[in-house]
């Protein structure tokens, strides 16, 4: 294939010198959120009326596009190469975008809620998409979010649920008042399940990698053993309980964990990192972040490819920032000038590897992209990417390390647009 002539920009695993600064001084109130889009950044709350704003330059300059949406939108998340927002009709009218944010339409509306609740939440474990009400239930849906099926939480736990999580058979629910209720039927039948003695409420969970991950009441992460039905401390490098640090906001990009921690004594804000499933933690520099509201949540602190931002308002002076500081766990190469001739999907690199490889791929166009591991029996193992790129050269880890990987050839495939290439590479443990 011929390709133009091309320059990158290479941004490696680093720390030093790493220093926070703040971009922004947009304000959706105390319950504002980010949420990031390949690198396009939207931020949406309340504050002086609802504002959705959308930037695509790094947080410096942000748009009011709260008029493409007939209602409010409560929460955004990202699913097959679409951003769905939940809106305040009820919380039931789901809207899509599928070019990044430019455009929305109505994608499906839940009708009634048990319990005359409202859909506030949304994930999935990669092959459904879940709306989770604020109520004692949830939907299911197959077909990307164009139609639902309720199911109904059977807990004498009180309260309103909060978030939820799901892979294979294992379901967690967190319940105010209450922590985690735990289904490992699929839903079927469900116990209240928190870590520690005496328990610890779980307050926040998610998906990570085919585990779910929580934060708790307290300090820390906790992992669900399925097998074992029990959560396990996963917190090597992290503050104790006896220093007053709780655990606000957990997330993940790519094979990297992330959790964010504020004292209850100052309100100063600490950040890790984990590459080993929890095993190990490592601390992100803080510098630049002045003291942080303590309401800070996973809401409020998302990541890009090349940048980490955190919505902060301060209550007393009814003001707000955005901060950034250059995401040193990940790396990436750019596209600077000239872009790609061709799509390309390039042989991964070490083949043989253990315990982990980098995929390189070229789009000569804006596209939707997902790249995808297949066992030898075309089973999917793993989701490397699943958004809208721009075009240019990209890098891709697959990392099996913590994983139940066994050696032999698995394949991947590559889709953007109408482009779809596979290749094959080989684990040897």
């Amino acid at each position: 294939m011929k390709t133009k002539s091309l320059v990158f920009l290479l941004f490696v695993a680093v720390s030093i010198n790493a220093q926070w600064s703040k971009v922004s001084t947009q304000n959706v109130g105390l319950s504002g959120r980010l949420h990031a889009y390949n690198s396009t950044l939207f931020l949406y709350g309340s504050f002086s009326g609802y504002h959705v704003y959308r930037s695509i330059d790094n947080g410096a300059t942000w748009t009011d596009i709260i008029s493409k949406f007939p209602y409010d939108v409560y929460y955004m998340f990202n699913y097959k190469n679409e951003i769905f927002a939940l809106t305040a009709n009820s919380g039931k009218s789901i809207y899509s975008s599928k070019d990044g944010g430019e455009t929305w339409a109505l994608k499906s509306s839940i009708p009634t809620v048990t319990g005359n609740g409202a859909i506030l939440w949304m994930t999935s474990d990669g092959d459904r998409l879940y709306a989770v009400s604020n109520r004692k239930s949830f939907y299911t849906s197959t077909d990307s979010g164009l139609t639902w099926k309720e199911t109904i939480i059977n807990t004498i736990a009180g309260g309103n649920m909060s978030y939820f999580a799901v892979t294979g058979n294992t379901m967690v629910s967190t319940i105010v008042g209450t922590g985690a209720v735990v289904s490992t039927d699929g839903g079927q039948t469900w116990a209240i399940n928190n870590p520690g003695t005496p328990a610890l409420f779980v307050t926040y969970v998610i998906n990570f990698n085919g585990t779910i991950y929580g934060i708790t009441s307290g300090s820390g992460v906790h992992k669900f053993n399925s097998t074992s039905k029990s959560w396990e401390s996963v917190s090597k490098g992290l503050p104790d309980a006896l220093s007053f640090q709780i655990s606000k906001a957990l997330t993940a990009y790519g094979n990297t964990l992330y959790v964010a921690t504020i004292g209850f004594l100052d309100s100063k804000v600490s950040i890790f990192s984990s590459s080993d499933g929890g095993a190990n933690w490592n601390s992100i520099s803080t510098s630049g972040l002045t003291t942080l509201n303590a309401a800070t949540s996973s809401t409020s602190f998302v990541l890009t490819a090349q940048n980490m931002f955190l919505y902060d308002y301060q209550s007393s002076g009814s003001t707000a920032a955005i901060y950034k500081m250059a995401n040193s766990t990940t790396s990436v190469n750019e596209n600077t000038h000239e872009v790609p001739a061709d799509f390309e999907l390039s042989q991964n690199y070490p083949n043989p590897f253990n315990p982990e490889t980098t995929i390189r791929y070229k789009l000569q166009a804006a596209s939707n992209v997902s790249l995808k591991i297949y066992d030898a029996l075309g089973n999917e193992v793993a989701t490397l990417v699943n958004e809208f790129q721009q075009p240019g050269a990209y890098n891709s880890q697959f990392s099996i390390r913590n994983s139940q990987f066994s050696s032999g050839v698995y394949f991947y495939t590559l889709k953007a647009g109408s482009f779809v290439s596979t290749k094959k590479m080989i684990l040897i443990k």
